[in-house]
């Protein structure tokens, strides 16, 4: 392994600067949004003040911060949808308040993945609300690029959204975590970026779930959509949602029986 130039801890900030221009650009770029694939890496290295109980506010203001002018990007500055794009950044920065919140309880048992389930279960809080059609959804950002998500078929649209994330904490693992570069998650990070993209493009015939498609089941109950789909619904967003209670709900548990 190499080492970084760097120590252990980067400062918040060149995080934060670099999270909001990563996934600005991911948001702009969607002919080709490879950024947003690492763009969310910097917010996890950002949670790891999380483990600080003394920082106020455990810098989630900056995780905010960085969604709210992301997601106003992706409206492509539509200035009417600032409060909206200000709304679904806080929604997504419970993800790591719930990080943040379980970790003082369940220490370090409690892994990085664990923002992930909570992503996950909000967007799929967000898909059952009657204004969803306002909201992004992680998905959203490779809509351009269908070819590489056919494989989404049975695992649901926000599936998507979980693999971006994965890759995300990945890359975070590989690069961020330490002062240290884990070449070996390079490899993985690289592998599960390539794996499913060269999947979908060369050996999937079929055109992947899309939105319209996502919304017809929770909503519209119209447009052409698969028994399975029918079926299964959004198996992963809806099982991360079960999984977030779960995990919150052991943490009050926790955080009392301390008290005690």
């Amino acid at each position: 392994m190499a080492k970084k130039n760097n120590t252990t801890f980067i400062n918040v900030w060149v995080l934060f600067t670099a999270a909001t221009l990563l996934l600005s650009a991911g948001w702009l770029m969607k002919s080709f949004p490879v950024l947003i694939l690492i763009g969310i890496a910097p917010l996890f290295a950002i949670s790891d003040a999380a483990k600080d109980k003394d920082t106020p506010w455990n810098h989630l203001e900056l995780i905010l911060l960085a969604l709210a002018i992301s997601l106003f990007c992706a409206s492509v500055f539509d200035t009417s949808q600032w409060i909206m794009a200000f709304a679904q950044a806080i929604v997504l920065t419970l993800a790591f308040a719930g990080y943040a919140f379980s970790y003082q309880s369940l220490g370090s048992r409690l892994g990085k993945f664990t923002i992930i389930f909570f992503w996950l279960g909000l967007e799929y809080l967000m898909l059952k609300l009657p204004w969803q059609n306002d909201f992004y959804f992680l998905a959203d950002s490779l809509e351009l690029q269908s070819s590489w998500w056919k494989w989404n078929a049975d695992i649901g649209y926000l599936g998507v959204s979980s693999w971006v994330l994965i890759v995300n904490l990945i890359f975070y693992l590989a690069f961020l975590k330490s002062s240290y570069i884990n070449w070996y998650l390079v490899v993985l990070a690289v592998f599960l970026v390539a794996g499913p993209v060269i999947y979908s493009i060369f050996y999937l015939n079929e055109p992947g779930l899309n939105r319209e498609q996502m919304t017809a089941l929770y909503h519209d109950g119209t447009g052409a959509i698969s028994e399975n789909y029918k079926n299964r619904g959004e198996l992963i967003a809806r099982t991360a949602a079960w999984v977030s209670v779960l995990i919150i709900l052991l943490a009050l548990v926790k955080n009392k029986i301390k008290k005690k």
